[in-house]
């Protein structure tokens, strides 16, 4: 903002054509040149700046249609007054109708396949305890027939320690060799067993995780589903077209049967904004927001820092014999508009009647205003090539001083600050500059004081403390 007001003010510097002649150093006069001595003063500058433009709708929208479809119906023409949400019109279009209603049915489908997933996962756990119970029996039966080896081995070699003793028959013991073979034959078919059933045990473990994936896949097929099954509802709520707030219908170009289609842009701004779309589509309707109106005016360069949020307006509507209403800057664009060098400052204002109409002609002032602040008569500014400078008076002679100027009202300039010997100051009202021809004026020449035609304009302003002295 610093950066700002430093190229602000320093537009008033090149800007100062108005407030004197444009001349080089004067050449030596053959007479003293004469002038009159006025000192600066502390005063509050008003400035009126007005720029002519219109009334314009706080809001104004064009509809158009999201997607492609037939006129079905329209509810309203121009000048109707419309509440937000209230439909407008709605669209004939039963393909579209037609596939939200298929995907509705999907999403059924997709529901009904996830029960059947999860009918499924149990299907996959019955079995598998089943195949855990094989295993378990599987191995019992291992131990059962290790048992009948274990005897029979026993049995073997006690017999065999018998028929060498010739105490038993060798046909005992035959029997007996015959039996330990069978109950090892069964061992081993059990300890087969044992692996098929474990074998069929990890099968059905692999199907039961299978069935649990299936579930998962089918839930996120249904999401997939309902969620573009929303898009399709959501392209269905397109086929009513309601009021985006409350407001009036300025423009209608529905008509029944109307193919409509996708458009972009504000067709209904003004041919000379800046955003104005490439695209002539037409809208179906334009909507104005009338209950805050703006006028626009645009603050030229030199003006702009001292137009911020809240200052003082006025506005002057022609339709009603020049009526004014008290205003303030609602909002500035801040940043100056590169081709006309102005600032955009915006003026609401409350029309809870709807009188001021969209497009009348208004007048929009802004009232800039400087309290206590340091000035000087614009007489006596005058300009020495690209500076802006006063003449003062020291010992006769006149003295050139360099100006940063701020605003004026046309009589009265402030002066932000002079240039003394290279350094800026500020004044302190004790200063006596020259008012006169300043084109015969130069720096540290002689000059002859005259009598004011105002004798209070010349006499040298006392400080208030000799003022107070005075009065006693």
């Amino acid at each position: 903002m610093k950066i700002r007001s430093m190229f602000l003010v320093s537009g008033f510097v090149f800007s100062m054509a108005g407030c004197g002649k444009v001349t080089e150093h004067a050449q030596p006069s053959p007479t003293m040149p004469e002038v009159t001595l006025v000192k600066s003063e502390t005063r509050n500058i008003l400035r009126t700046m007005g720029q002519p433009g219109f009334v314009e709708a706080y809001e104004q929208t064009s509809i158009f249609s999201k997607i492609p479809g037939y006129i079905e119906t329209w509810n309203v023409d121009i000048g109707d007054k419309v509440k937000k949400n209230q439909l407008l019109a709605t669209l004939f279009v039963p393909e579209l109708l037609e596939e939200h209603g298929f995907k509705q049915a999907t999403v059924a489908l997709d529901k009904v396949l996830i029960d059947q997933a999860k009918r499924s996962v149990d299907s996959a756990d019955g079995t598998l305890q089943a195949a855990t119970a094989k295993v378990v029996k599987a191995k019992a039966d291992v131990g059962k027939f290790e048992a009948d080896v274990v005897r029979w081995q026993s049995e073997v070699k006690r017999l065999t320690d018998l028929v060498a003793q010739r105490v038993v028959d060798k046909q005992i013991l035959d029997e007996s060799t015959r039996q330990l073979r069978s109950a090892e034959s069964a061992r081993d078919a059990s300890l087969a067993s044992v692996i098929v059933a474990d074998s069929e045990r990890i099968a059905c473990q692999a199907n039961l995780a299978k069935a649990k994936v299936d579930v998962l896949a089918a839930e996120a097929t249904v999401k997939v589903a309902e969620a573009d099954e929303k898009r399709l509802a959501a392209l269905v709520g397109y086929i009513s077209i309601p009021s985006p707030y409350d407001g009036i219908v300025v423009l209608r170009n529905a008509n029944t049967g109307d193919f409509v289609q996708a458009a972009t842009g504000d067709q209904t701004a003004r041919l000379n904004s800046p955003d104005q779309s490439s695209s002539r589509g037409a809208p179906i309707f334009a909507i104005a927001r009338t209950d805050i109106v703006r006028i626009f005016v645009d603050v030229p360069e030199a003006d702009a820092n001292f137009v911020n949020i809240g200052t003082k307006a006025e506005v002057r509507v022609q339709a009603f014999n020049d009526m004014r209403i008290d205003a303030q800057v609602t909002r500035t664009s801040w940043a100056l508009n590169v081709r006309s060098r102005t600032l955009r400052a915006e003026i609401d204002l409350i029309n809870p009647d709807t009188k001021l109409l969209p497009g009348m002609y208004a007048y929009g002032y802004v009232k800039i205003e400087r309290n206590n602040v340091m000035a000087i008569p614009t007489a006596c500014i005058t300009k020495r090539g690209d500076l802006t400078v006063a003449y003062t008076f020291k010992d006769g002679n006149s003295v050139e001083l360099g100006l940063k100027l701020g605003a004026s009202d046309g009589v009265w300039h402030e002066v932000l600050s002079v240039k003394n010997n290279d350094t800026w100051e500020t004044l302190t009202g004790e200063e006596l500059f020259l008012k006169g021809d300043l084109d015969e004026l130069d720096n540290n020449a002689p000059v002859k004081v005259r009598k004011a035609d105002n004798p209070e304009e010349s006499k040298p302003r006392q400080a208030p403390a000799q003022e107070a002295s005075k009065s006693k």
